[in-house]
């Protein structure tokens, strides 16, 4: 093997740079979770209150949003529109969980959760009532 190293520098330097990219780029997939948890971390000791958000818009989306900001000052980010991965979904999790649970420590109740079924009741009525009138 050494013989092979010694006589293919180029290929060896090659072979071990990509082996180096492919096992960084397998780390950085697994530990999003991890990053999601620590970049929430570090914007709620900033004083930042977002969610994330991916994938095609709810109806009631504007209605969460504008609810968030208005009452809590929380900001949406979308972060992603239709296709996403598996590293991104786990990232957005773990770094709404995050913030969710320093809202609800800090108010004493779950707001994401209170402004997501606000909007979508909201929208529902509105949307039965358009049925109705047609």
């Amino acid at each position: 093997m050494w013989r092979f190293i010694r006589k293919h520098k180029i290929t060896s330097a090659i072979i071990v740079i990509v082996a180096t990219n492919v096992l960084f780029m397998w780390a950085w997939d697994e530990s999003a979770a991890i990053r999601g948890r620590f970049d929430a971390d570090r914007d709620l000791r900033k004083g930042k209150y977002q969610q994330l958000g991916y994938g095609l818009p709810s109806p009631w989306r504007p209605d969460y949003v504008r609810c968030l900001r208005q009452w809590y000052n929380v900001e949406f980010r979308a972060v992603a529109s239709c296709t996403v991965s598996r590293p991104l979904v786990e990232y957005v999790r773990a770094y709404d969980e995050a913030v969710a649970e320093a809202m609800k420590q800090k108010l004493g109740r779950d707001v994401v959760k209170e402004c997501r079924a606000e909007a979508y009741e909201k929208w529902h009525r509105e949307y039965k009532a358009k049925s109705a009138g047609q």
